[in-house]
């Protein structure tokens, strides 16, 4: 359709298509009024501007039943997410707690290299406290979804 493929949502968006475009994702397929309800917009036109803009850009698309769900970002920060039960979670997250495991079932074993059990268990400090802050970015974006002014 002639459409540029999508730049980061994060840089190229802000407000209100912000906020729209992280409520399709977060929550899936919307309606022009049921969006402009979850948003708290006084006018569904404003919901549907935005929508459509969204739609243009390449980040979002219309359902069969009307609708407009999110495209995943093809590029950017939010690729360092996944989405789960309408939930961001970033994969530092995951990889944290895959080095936990690792770590502690390494230190359980016999003969083990303390050099490696002291590795490890670094590994997993550092991870965590990225996952810590990446953790908090994704409570902010989702604040930002739910049409909360906190995230601001």
């Amino acid at each position: 359709m002639g459409k540029e493929e999508p730049r980061d949502p994060l840089e190229e968006l802000s407000g209100t298509a912000l906020r729209a475009y992280l409520a399709l994702l977060l929550h899936g397929p919307m309606g022009v009024r049921e969006l402009a309800r979850h948003l708290g917009l006084q006018s569904p036109s404003t919901a549907r501007h935005h929508l459509e803009r969204l739609e243009r850009l390449g980040y979002a698309e219309r359902t069969r039943d009307g609708r407009y769900a999110a495209r995943p970002p093809a590029r950017g920060l939010l690729r360092l997410f996944i989405l789960l039960r309408g939930r961001l979670v970033p994969l530092t997250a995951a990889s944290a707690a895959f080095t936990l495991a690792a770590a502690a079932a390494y230190t359980l074993l016999p003969g083990r290299d303390p050099a490696a059990v002291a590795a490890l268990w670094l590994s997993a400090l550092l991870q965590l406290l990225a996952a810590r802050s990446h953790l908090q970015a994704a409570r902010e974006l989702e604040e930002l979804a739910a049409g909360s002014d906190a995230g601001k």
